[in-house]
Protein backbone atom coordinates (compact mmCIF):
# COMPACT_ATOMS: atom_id res chain seq x y z
CA UNK A 1 0.00 0.00 0.00
CA UNK A 2 2.18 2.81 -1.24
CA UNK A 3 0.35 6.16 -1.63
CA UNK A 4 1.07 8.26 -5.10
CA UNK A 5 4.19 10.35 -4.06
CA UNK A 6 2.95 12.97 -6.34
CA UNK A 7 -0.25 13.48 -5.06
CA UNK A 8 1.39 15.06 -1.96
CA UNK A 9 2.92 18.21 -1.49
CA UNK A 10 6.63 18.77 -1.42
CA UNK A 11 8.20 19.18 2.09
CA UNK A 12 8.83 23.47 2.74
CA UNK A 13 11.71 22.02 4.99
CA UNK A 14 13.05 18.37 4.91
CA UNK A 15 15.50 18.88 7.56
CA UNK A 16 12.60 19.79 10.25
CA UNK A 17 11.18 16.43 12.06
CA UNK A 18 8.16 14.96 10.88
CA UNK A 19 5.07 14.60 12.97
CA UNK A 20 4.56 11.53 14.69
CA UNK A 21 1.74 9.29 14.65
CA UNK A 22 0.93 6.42 17.80
CA UNK A 23 -0.69 3.48 16.21
CA UNK A 24 -2.09 1.49 19.61
CA UNK A 25 -3.55 -1.61 17.75
CA UNK A 26 -3.09 -4.94 19.09
CA UNK A 27 -2.97 -7.00 15.69
CA UNK A 28 0.67 -6.40 14.45
CA UNK A 29 -0.66 -6.84 10.52
CA UNK A 30 -3.12 -3.64 10.98
CA UNK A 31 -1.13 -1.88 13.05
CA UNK A 32 2.28 -1.60 10.12
CA UNK A 33 -0.43 -1.43 7.79
CA UNK A 34 -1.85 1.85 9.63
CA UNK A 35 1.78 2.73 10.22
CA UNK A 36 2.54 2.23 6.71
CA UNK A 37 -0.17 4.75 5.57
CA UNK A 38 0.92 7.39 8.34
CA UNK A 39 4.40 6.73 6.77
CA UNK A 40 2.99 7.60 3.04
CA UNK A 41 2.08 10.84 4.30
CA UNK A 42 5.71 11.72 5.68
CA UNK A 43 5.01 10.96 9.24
CA UNK A 44 7.25 9.16 12.06
CA UNK A 45 4.88 6.21 12.91
CA UNK A 46 5.45 4.38 16.26
CA UNK A 47 3.02 1.37 17.42
CA UNK A 48 2.06 0.23 20.53
CA UNK A 49 0.37 -3.06 21.31
CA UNK A 50 -1.73 -2.23 24.14
CA UNK A 51 -2.24 0.79 26.22
CA UNK A 52 0.67 0.40 28.60
CA UNK A 53 2.73 0.33 25.23
CA UNK A 54 1.32 3.25 23.98
CA UNK A 55 1.49 5.05 27.81
CA UNK A 56 5.45 4.31 27.80
CA UNK A 57 5.67 5.78 24.28
CA UNK A 58 3.88 8.85 25.45
CA UNK A 59 6.75 9.38 27.98
CA UNK A 60 9.48 10.09 25.67
CA UNK A 61 7.58 11.40 22.40
CA UNK A 62 4.73 14.09 21.69
CA UNK A 63 2.59 12.64 18.86
CA UNK A 64 0.19 15.04 16.51
CA UNK A 65 -2.18 12.49 16.72
CA UNK A 66 -2.99 9.16 18.11
CA UNK A 67 -4.86 6.30 17.13
CA UNK A 68 -6.61 3.72 19.30
CA UNK A 69 -8.10 0.53 19.28
CA UNK A 70 -10.44 0.68 21.51
CA UNK A 71 -10.35 -3.85 22.35
CA UNK A 72 -7.06 -4.40 23.28
CA UNK A 73 -5.11 -7.21 25.75
CA UNK A 74 -3.43 -5.35 29.16
CA UNK A 75 -5.06 -2.00 28.79
CA UNK A 76 -7.88 -1.44 26.77
CA UNK A 77 -8.41 1.88 24.64
CA UNK A 78 -11.09 2.92 26.77
CA UNK A 79 -9.18 2.76 30.34
CA UNK A 80 -6.27 4.49 27.50
CA UNK A 81 -8.19 7.56 26.59
CA UNK A 82 -8.88 8.16 30.38
CA UNK A 83 -5.82 8.18 31.53
CA UNK A 84 -4.65 10.68 28.41
CA UNK A 85 -7.80 12.91 29.31
CA UNK A 86 -7.11 13.31 32.88
CA UNK A 87 -3.10 14.00 32.35
CA UNK A 88 -2.75 18.07 31.06
CA UNK A 89 0.36 17.27 29.14
CA UNK A 90 -1.40 14.68 26.98
CA UNK A 91 -5.14 15.46 27.02
CA UNK A 92 -4.47 17.63 23.93
CA UNK A 93 -3.01 15.32 21.27
CA UNK A 94 -5.98 14.44 19.06
CA UNK A 95 -7.36 10.96 19.64
CA UNK A 96 -9.22 9.12 16.91
CA UNK A 97 -10.64 5.31 17.96
CA UNK A 98 -10.35 2.61 15.66
CA UNK A 99 -13.15 0.00 16.68
CA UNK A 100 -15.02 -2.92 15.15
CA UNK A 101 -17.72 -2.26 17.48
CA UNK A 102 -21.46 -1.41 16.35
CA UNK A 103 -22.38 1.14 18.75
CA UNK A 104 -22.84 4.31 17.57
CA UNK A 105 -22.52 6.03 20.81
CA UNK A 106 -18.76 5.09 21.04
CA UNK A 107 -17.54 8.66 19.96
CA UNK A 108 -19.69 10.48 22.23
CA UNK A 109 -18.64 7.86 25.17
CA UNK A 110 -15.45 8.43 24.60
CA UNK A 111 -15.75 11.92 23.53
CA UNK A 112 -13.36 11.21 20.13
CA UNK A 113 -13.99 10.72 17.13
CA UNK A 114 -14.55 7.02 15.26
CA UNK A 115 -13.24 5.02 12.46
CA UNK A 116 -15.30 1.94 12.24
CA UNK A 117 -13.11 -1.38 11.28
CA UNK A 118 -12.85 -2.37 8.39
CA UNK A 119 -10.74 0.57 8.21
CA UNK A 120 -11.66 2.90 4.67
CA UNK A 121 -7.39 3.56 4.32
CA UNK A 122 -7.73 6.18 1.64
CA UNK A 123 -10.14 8.20 4.64
CA UNK A 124 -7.74 7.42 6.98
CA UNK A 125 -5.15 8.99 5.33
CA UNK A 126 -6.70 11.94 4.71
CA UNK A 127 -7.78 12.15 8.60
CA UNK A 128 -3.56 11.84 9.22
CA UNK A 129 -2.95 14.38 6.91
CA UNK A 130 -5.41 16.85 8.23
CA UNK A 131 -3.78 16.46 11.76
CA UNK A 132 -0.33 16.64 11.12
CA UNK A 133 -0.23 19.44 8.93
CA UNK A 134 -1.71 21.27 11.36
CA UNK A 135 0.91 19.98 13.63
CA UNK A 136 3.66 20.50 11.19
CA UNK A 137 2.47 24.13 10.78
CA UNK A 138 2.60 25.27 14.43
CA UNK A 139 6.07 23.11 14.97
CA UNK A 140 7.66 25.73 11.97
CA UNK A 141 5.80 28.95 13.80
CA UNK A 142 7.54 27.86 17.04
CA UNK A 143 11.05 27.15 15.30
CA UNK A 144 11.32 30.71 14.21
CA UNK A 145 10.84 32.12 17.55
CA UNK A 146 13.83 33.24 19.54
CA UNK A 147 14.20 30.96 23.06
CA UNK A 148 13.66 33.12 26.02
Amino acid sequence: MSANPGSLPALTNPSQPRPIVLVVEDDPDLAETIADVARDRRCRAICAHNGLEALDVLERERPALILIDLFMPVMNGAELLKVIRQSPRLSQIPRVVMTGANDPMIGVKQDVSVFYKPLDFTALGRLIQRHTASAAMQASQWAGLPVQ
